[in-house]
């Protein structure tokens, strides 16, 4: 490259210098070029003289001084802007989100930069809701961009704003919109933009919640809790995806005064799996969302529902050599009920486990060892009353024992006998818990030799025996 082109590369790529021309050829265009590109003088050497040299020299050094001060001085307000956001964040985090003191101070410089300020509370969640979504959203490693995005939003209707994060899926603004604004159309319009964006660039959704105005920035801690109400009311009617506070009431008594029990379902979904019976399945997934919605438990009763629906199906299949490919991690599941924003998001996760789950049972179908793991597992259900052996069942299914023997503990991890006893002391719990038998004539009704030989079997596959169960059962009863 000759000069000119050095100077030409250097400023494509932001290298700043004091550039003075050297050169022998006295060509005007060539001059104004270089003084187009910032050149500090265009020295003819043929011309030159020490002196002149030495002005343009000190021409070159009082630019690179000027230069110099003027990057000092923009690195210097940049440091006074973040530090000020910094101390704005820390004061809110402080004030808002960790509050120690009955009277926080206020500080004045922080408080007249938000006059009059709003709380804007949003939880964010995937668009759509899907049951085995795994991949969950990665909060801490987009949040550098969830920043930009909606503190580029705000700056267009808010002259103050300040991010935290509550929770990693959840964000808490506090704003103080533009004087000359409508500030409900401005709060409206602002969550709206988010929501649009939210989906444009990380395909998630969001619920807001917005508190009453403000005149004192002590008053925050108030306008905090009046954003998680609001945000609530979305929870329990997700077609409101905006609420303003304005005195609502809790929707719901505290979880403590109400109860919120499923496990009346687990016995007849037991059914429907033992049997195979997909129908069945989905009507009891049925009962379970019509209980969801006339019940409307809170998040937390919600969430460890669906996390107790999870748990008894994962253990009733977990052996199932397909049922891998269904069920992951509870962690991971337990992660996922925790983004559902709302009530509806809840029905949507349950009737996608639900399908999937009925996908399973139709596909162990279609399997012929599991096939006669199934109908193993009917027979002995349906004659558990009776006294059992592998040689029964195996002469019912008309196949050798060896065969079902392998086959059963392959797929059930268990043998045969084993599960007879399993299902066996489950009714027998039942038996004990209703207080109408004895104990030798529970034995008798299950089909056990002898009283003796049931306490042993009892015992191995509860580690107490029937007498110390009932026991235990009576004084909790009492």
């Amino acid at each position: 490259m000759n000069g000119l082109e050095v100077i030409e590369s250097c400023k494509k790529k932001n290298r700043e210098f004091a550039f003075i021309c050297l050169t022998n050829l006295e060509d005007f265009q060539l001059a104004k070029q270089a003084l187009h590109l910032g050149a500090t003088d265009y020295l003819v050497k043929l011309d030159l003289q020490p002196q002149a040299l030495i002005q343009a020299l000190n021409r070159a050094k009082e630019y690179c001084s000027r230069m110099e001060s003027h990057h000092n001085k923009e690195l210097y307000n940049l440091l006074l802007q973040d530090n000020k956001k910094q101390l704005e964040h820390n004061y809110f985090s402080q004030l808002i989100l960790n509050p120690g003191e009955a009277d926080f101070p206020v500080n004045p410089e922080i408080a007249a930069g938000y006059p009059a300020p709003y709380l804007i509370l949003f939880q964010m969640k995937p668009e759509q809701i899907l049951f085995g979504r795994t991949e969950s959203y990665d909060f801490p490693f987009i949040s550098s961009q969830l920043q930009d995005v909606v503190s580029g939003i705000a700056s267009r209707y808010f002259s103050s704003c300040t991010i935290l994060v509550p929770q990693k899926d959840t964000r808490l603004l506090i704003v103080s919109p533009k004087a000359e604004s409508d500030n409900v159309k401005s709060l409206t319009d602002f969550c709206t933009k988010v929501s649009a964006a939210l989906g444009t660039y990380f395909a998630l959704t969001a619920l807001f919640g917005v508190s009453q105005k403000k005149e004192d920035l002590s008053l925050l801690p108030r306008a905090f809790a009046e954003a998680r109400s609001a945000l609530d009311h979305c929870y329990y009617d997700s077609a409101s995806r905006i609420v303003f506070y304005q005195d609502q009431e809790p929707r719901q008594p505290p979880a403590a005064e109400r109860e919120f029990n499923i496990n009346f379902l687990k016995k007849p979904m037991s059914a429907a799996v033992t049997d195979n019976k997909s129908q069945d399945l989905r009507e009891i997934f049925s009962q379970l969302s019509q209980l969801f919605t006339q019940y409307k438990p809170n998040r937390t009763q919600a969430a460890s529902a669906c996390i107790n629906i999870y748990t008894y199906l994962h253990d009733l299949l977990q052996n199932e050599s397909s049922g891998s490919n269904v069920f992951p991690y509870t962690l991971d599941i337990a992660e996922q009920v925790s983004q559902l924003g709302s009530l509806d998001d809840i029905l949507a996760w349950l009737d996608s486990f639900c399908e999937k789950v009925c996908v399973l049972l139709s596909d162990r179908k279609e399997n012929r060892s599991d096939r006669l793991v199934f109908l193993t597992k009917r027979f002995i259900q349906e004659h558990y009353r009776e006294k059992l052996t592998l040689s029964d069942i195996a002469d019912h299914l008309k196949i050798s024992s060896g065969h079902l023997s392998s086959t059963f503990s392959r797929y059930m991890n268990q043998t045969v006998s084993d599960y007879i006893a399993e299902v066996k002391i489950t009714h027998a719990k039942e038996l004990i818990d209703s207080g109408q038998y004895l104990i030798y004539e529970i034995a008798d009704q299950l089909g056990f030799e002898n009283a003796y030989y049931f306490s042993k079997v009892f015992k191995k596959v509860t580690g107490m025996s029937p007498k110390n169960y009932e026991g235990l059962h009576k004084s909790d009863r009492s």
